[in-house]
């Protein structure tokens, strides 16, 4: 009987243990993603943009961003952020929908690139979202250009920007 109740005593010991150990492991991984969040709620503010909702994130394991050679010359080329000192290294892109709206297009994504905890930059992309018959929301049209601040932007993106169709 005293042998049954010691294993039990063990058992709850290491379940309670291992409760602890997890519990710590979410506390620490809320923290990161907290600070995560607010450099990017700053970073967009910094320019007059405000976050909606969260839209995607896509991890760039290091050495390879050299796979996605179109994806990365559209950044450098149209969105103005050059990441080639970052092709040895982990790249995070996070985009965010933003509130704010143009005469020409009904959403507008903001992303940030960072690498090593610190933004590298940033760039958005403007889309016209169009109701299909079906009740599915297909975007129809899609432009990328440099991050900006929302007050250059008039009521539409820049011309110089190169259109993109999604679909």
């Amino acid at each position: 009987m005293q042998e049954r109740t010691g294993k039990l005593k063990l058992k709850l010991l290491f379940i309670l243990m291992l409760a602890i150990l997890v519990g710590c492991n979410k506390e620490d991984g809320g923290v990161v993603i907290e600070i995560h969040k607010e450099q990017h709620i700053k970073y967009l503010d910094e320019y007059g943009w405000n976050i909606d909702r969260f839209g995607s994130e896509t991890k760039y394991a290091a050495h390879t961003l050299q796979s996605f050679k179109s994806h990365v010359k559209d950044i450098k080329e149209l969105g103005h952020v050059d990441l080639t000192p970052f092709l040895d290294k982990e790249v995070i892109e996070t985009g965010y929908i933003l509130q704010e709206k143009t005469m020409t297009y009904n959403q507008i994504v903001g992303y940030i690139l960072e690498s090593g905890n610190g933004i590298i930059g940033g760039y958005l992309v403007f889309n016209h979202e169009a109701e299909q018959a079906d009740g599915t929301l297909h975007i129809d049209q899609s432009e990328m250009n440099p991050i900006l601040h929302r007050r250059e932007l008039g009521s539409d993106p820049p011309s110089h920007s190169k259109t993109m169709l999604s679909g």
